[in-house]
């Protein structure tokens, strides 16, 4: 744990065991969420959408899309939760006010284990993309350049969030959109590229988190001090993104060529925030905005 006092404790749980650190996903709930409702809230911005808008890019059985999805999302996901890892053990070394999220015990078997940690995170993310690879030969559902390109896109992932996690400053800010899309992107890369079905994947969330992260308490940004005065603010901010990002298109002066099923996620989410501002109004759900 780093020798510093000025620290911001994030810790959820007042116990962590090891095993976080290998099981894909596990880490991410116990260490970073916390709660079932934030669990189902990551399911609605991340899972919906990748699901959604990849499924419009593909011509076949739900089977075989099933499978590539969970596959690919497997693959994605555990190498983006070693960048968590590391940014939660070795990045709050830099800082002068790290959020602490583990506990001593947690630290302390990260640096004796790390390679260990390491090398069964890189297993789980080759073991699925090679069934990933091997299940298609089969199916013939993704064709061989979009398998380059899904390797290519988890290599670059990985690499962003290595530059994110060494670069501790507040202008790290303009990396983080590239590093929240790098793990959406993949998504779109299964079977066809579809331009709309990309942007409006951008614009359910990594758009949003990009914006919110120029409102971070401790490198909070002058343009948007009146737009995210505070953390509680953020909840508003959320919901006007999205009835801006669902009006736009109905008030610019040239039709837009979007078809209506792409605005779906985006009409959910939206529901979804203003059931949550209308939550907190009432309740102080745990572990809210402490992310």
């Amino acid at each position: 744990m780093p020798e510093n006092n000025d620290i911001r404790t994030k810790i959820v749980r007042e116990h962590i065991p090891n095993v976080v650190f290998y099981i894909p996903f596990v880490y991410y709930y116990v260490v970073r969420l916390g709660t079932v409702w934030k669990l189902l809230s990551w399911m609605l911005i991340y899972i919906m959408p990748t699901a959604f808008y990849s499924w419009l890019t593909y011509k076949g059985g739900w089977l075989p899309f099933t499978v590539n999805y969970l596959l690919l999302l497997v693959a994605v996901f555990s190498l983006y939760e070693l960048g968590y890892i590391f940014n939660d053990t070795v990045a709050v070394q830099k800082e002068r006010q790290p959020a602490i999220r583990l506990h001593n015990r947690n630290f302390r078997h990260f640096e004796k284990y790390m390679p260990v940690i390491v090398g069964v995170r890189i297993f789980f993310t080759t073991e699925a993309l090679g069934l990933l690879w091997a299940f298609n030969r089969s199916w013939q559902a993704i064709a061989d350049t979009h398998m380059w390109l899904i390797y290519g896109c988890v290599i670059i992932m990985m690499a962003v969030f290595g530059l994110y996690n060494s670069w501790r400053s507040r202008y790290n800010v303009w990396l983080y959109p590239i590093l929240v899309f790098s793990r959406y992107l993949p998504f779109m890369l299964l079977y066809s590229f579809d331009g709309w079905g990309t942007l409006m994947l951008w614009l359910s969330f990594p758009c949003v988190n990009w914006l919110e992260r120029f409102s971070m308490p401790r490198f909070r940004f002058p343009f948007m001090r009146k737009i995210i005065p505070t953390e509680e603010s953020k909840t508003l901010f959320r919901v006007l993104y999205y009835l801006i990002v669902l009006w736009t298109p109905q008030l610019l002066p040239l039709p837009m060529i979007v078809k209506y099923m792409y605005m779906f996620p985006l009409e959910l989410l939206c529901f979804y925030r203003m059931m949550v501002l209308f939550y907190v109004q009432h309740n102080k759900p745990k572990n809210y905005l402490n992310g």
